[in-house]
């Protein structure tokens, strides 16, 4: 794999080199462009700095661009070490390979860096969002004004529209979540934005940037926004009013008003975010009995319970409920999502209270706490109270097998049963582990092959029908040419071109003579033996049951044709027979 190292030695100016397998591909300064370049002919798959903070404060236009291309770079700090803790590059540099530098140049900082990365060292940082977003947007128009700009702009929404319609299919078919905005101007659709929720070279096998004379497809990561550190110990009931503009109330589990927003355009990732810096979500309610998409899916990618009203509140419900409450909000949508966080909060109070007071001598406040976190998922009081505690003195018990500790020779076999304990524990939890995993397995396999059997019933029948629409096109063409026969014949009978002769006036000429002949076939035939009926099978339009339909004009046709042939056999043989008596002597 290839590393790029990088160090930033001034505004736009960056020292590189590309390392592969210990050497050095390419070494230079550059251009945040040029850069840029450089990195799209390598395709590295790393990207180590020695200063994180310094790449995000002299280096943003190379972030920004990284989170648009279509590969993915790690970035790896390699002066951060175990612990959070940072070195100086001189010093990892003398300690893994030996080269003592009062200072290092930029180059050889890029350079060295590149090879820490390789070695594995350093920490991994996190500079974009696990989310990819799909940006559909008109190009800006260089049409004139009036009717021909309305018209632009109308083909504009509509192909906008369309895109977004087909990557919205696209999307549902490999089974990606997303979000999807529009942005509107004076009444037209001005782009179409996507959060999708999956890494950026997933998405784009299935989405594709494009460019054509009209709108642009833009496929990119977001750098990480950061809104201060995550309050992880505190446990929330969030109110949610989704729509183009989102508004968000966070409680805590004593009922008290910690947060409330509205912002436009709130993708679900931006809003767990949000919240996250607030707590951690156990209960995510809506103001509405029919659930929005996206308030569910908030509370499956959070893990929290969803609460729902019996009906959908009233306005004056959640106006009631806010001012009962005392706290100010600023928009209709703060208001709707206060008043369904405090609806969900009424919902556990009872339970809460009754938890306090059964076991609030017992638990710490960090553990009624938890606790109600686990009512409110639906555990009753007594288990959760047991939980809590069980669950502390599993974690203490671990705390004095895992951490390590120096022990003298006379407790080495004492450690040494707390760590087969713990192994035996182990080996239980991992055993319980593959015996699940290979149930999953065996369902998975079960519902591969009836897959595989409806797959195969599916073309099956898809044969079957494909058969049965030729034989029912062949039977359809059969009748409608019959039909088109029969009503040619019925014209021509009621015309008088055919006529309907009964089986007994079709004779053996041979025999007895007759108008037509059932035991000639050619008038070759008929001519050779002296026949002057005409051949039943030459004038015949259709024959059924008895009855012969005779194309009149063709048998008279061919009937004259006969005698004609006959006169001219017989005139013949006159011309012989008094040759022949002209000869004979005397």
């Amino acid at each position: 794999m290839r590393i790029l190292g990088l160090d930033i030695s001034g505004r736009d100016k960056f020292a590189y080199t590309v390392v592969e397998a210990g050497s050095a591909l390419e070494q230079g300064t550059a251009s945040a462009a040029d850069l840029l370049k450089v990195i799209k002919k390598y395709r590295p798959g790393i990207l180590a700095v020695d200063s994180i903070s310094e790449l995000m404060e002299h280096g943003r236009v190379v972030v920004k661009a990284l989170g648009r291309l279509p590969f993915n770079v790690e970035v790896v700090e390699v002066t951060r070490g175990e612990d959070n803790v940072s070195l100086p590059m001189e010093a990892l540099v003398e300690k893994h390979f030996k080269v003592v530098r009062g200072r290092l140049d930029p180059l050889e900082t890029s350079f060295f860096a590149a090879l820490l990365a390789e070695r594995g060292l350093g920490a991994k940082i996190k500079l974009y969002e696990e989310e990819t977003v799909v940006l559909i947007k008109r190009v800006s128009s260089t049409s004139p004004g009036g009717m021909s700009r309305n018209r632009y702009m109308r083909n504009v929404k509509h192909r906008i529209r369309d895109l977004a319609d087909r990557i919205s299919r696209r999307l549902n078919e490999v089974g990606l979540d997303y979000d999807l905005f529009f942005k509107e101007e004076s009444g037209d659709i001005t782009s179409a934005k996507f959060v999708v929720y999956a890494r950026r070279d997933l998405v784009r096998r299935y989405v594709k940037p494009l460019k054509s004379s009209d709108v642009v497809i833009r496929v990119f990561s977001e750098p990480v926004k950061s809104y201060g550190s995550e309050q992880g110990g505190r446990y929330l009931i969030v109110g949610v009013d989704p729509g183009v503009v989102t508004g968000i109330a966070i409680m805590d589990l004593e009922g008290k008003v910690l947060h409330t927003e509205a912002r436009r355009n709130l993708s679900r990732g931006e809003s767990l975010r949000r919240i996250y810096q607030w707590g951690v979500p156990v209960v995510v309610a809506t103001d509405v009995s029919d659930v929005p998409e996206y308030v569910k899916k908030l509370a499956a990618m959070s893990g929290a319970v969803l609460y729902k009203p019996d009906r959908d509140l009233s306005v004056g419900e959640k106006s009631s409920i806010v001012e009962k409450i005392g706290y100010p909000v600023g928009t209709s949508h703060e208001r709707d999502a206060l008043a369904a966080a405090y609806k969900a909060f009424a919902e556990y109070r009872t339970k809460f209270e009754k938890l306090e007071r059964d076991f609030g001598a017992v638990l710490t406040r960090r553990q009624l706490a938890e606790a109600k976190a686990l009512v409110a998922k639906g555990k009753s009081i007594a288990q959760a109270a047991a939980e809590v505690l069980k669950g502390d003195r599993e974690a203490g018990y671990t705390k004095v097998i895992y951490i390590p500790i120096e022990k003298s020779c006379k407790n080495i076999d004492e450690y040494n049963k707390i760590m087969i304990n713990a192994l035996e524990y182990e080996k239980r939890q991992l055993e319980k582990e593959l015996e699940e995993l290979r149930s999953r397995v065996s369902s998975l396999s079960r519902a591969l092959s009836d897959s595989l059997w409806r797959d195969a019933k599916y073309r099956e029948l898809q044969r079957r029908i494909e058969d049965l629409s030729s034989s029912l096109k062949a039977c359809m063409e059969e009748k409608e040419k019959f039909a088109e026969e029969l009503m040619e014949i019925v014209l021509g009978l009621l015309s008088g071109r055919y006529r309907l002769y009964r089986e007994d006036e079709v004779a053996e000429c041979r025999k007895t003579g007759g108008a037509l002949c059932s035991d000639i076939s050619t008038v070759e035939e008929a001519v050779s033996n002296g026949v002057s009926g005409v051949p039943v099978g030459l004038v015949t339009r259709y024959k059924s049951k008895g009855y012969y339909i005779i194309d009149e004009s063709r048998r008279r046709e061919i009937a004259e044709a006969i005698r004609k042939a006959l006169a001219e056999k017989r005139v013949d043989l006159k011309k012989l027979l008094d040759e022949y008596r002209r000869r004979l002597p005397g």
